[in-house]
């Protein structure tokens, strides 16, 4: 029996957290010298980072799948889900010539109205700012205040990771400081898990 939504995501949550608290546990050893410590912080960070972009594209594909699957057309969707829907198409139109467009825009109701949806791939950019995710949540019609409320705990986590990620000597201070921006991702993972439910559950996915 396939998974629910809900339980592709739970699923996918699971899993990035055990790792992570895998990790965790190797920080938390009193056997491990100082400077083992700052490279398991170091890690960490990377990690978190990973796991943040990761869930968050991993999610919002299932629920743009599950959009797809339950829309009954592409005409039914809200205005922002519809324009994500039909970007490719829209960029296709604005090149053509005008006889054309003025032919394409014509049929254009009865031809991308009443089939279903074609979303594109979610991209993160390599590097999902929070600016970046925002965009992909207004076109999902998804409200998500934890983004809001640790917009720049997740502007620092991005920012430090790039700075790892190429080879800069970034110190992350100590344990607390990285469970904070650690609790600012559950938040808004989990969050984000339940806004994608309840939005299915509300037309026209309905």
């Amino acid at each position: 029996m396939a998974l629910s939504p809900l339980e592709s995501i739970s699923r996918d949550l699971g899993w990035r957290e055990a790792e992570l608290g895998s990790l965790k546990l190797l920080l938390a050893r009193q056997d491990i010298t100082d400077h083992q410590r700052t490279v398991l912080l170091r890690a960490c960070w990377a990690l978190l980072y990973a796991h943040y972009e990761g869930f968050s594209k991993n999610a919002l594909t299932i629920f743009f799948d599950e959009a797809k699957r339950r829309a009954q057309n592409c005409g039914s969707l809200p205005q922002l889900t519809k324009l994500f829907a039909l970007e490719k198409t829209l960029k296709r139109l604005r090149s053509l010539p005008s006889n054309d467009f003025l032919s394409e825009i014509e049929s254009f109701s009865t031809v991308h109205h009443i089939g279903p949806p074609e979303f594109p791939e979610v991209e993160t950019k390599s590097n999902l700012w929070p600016s970046v995710l925002q965009e992909i949540l207004d076109a999902a019609d998804i409200n998500l205040p934890a983004l809001n409320a640790n917009n720049i705990l997740i502007k620092t986590l991005v920012s430090r990771r790039n700075k790892i990620a190429h080879g800069n000597n970034e110190i992350i201070q100590d344990a607390s400081y990285y469970r904070s921006y650690e609790a600012a991702v559950y938040d808004l993972m989990y969050e984000l898990a339940f806004g994608i439910e309840d939005r299915l559950s509300r037309a026209p996915y309905i």
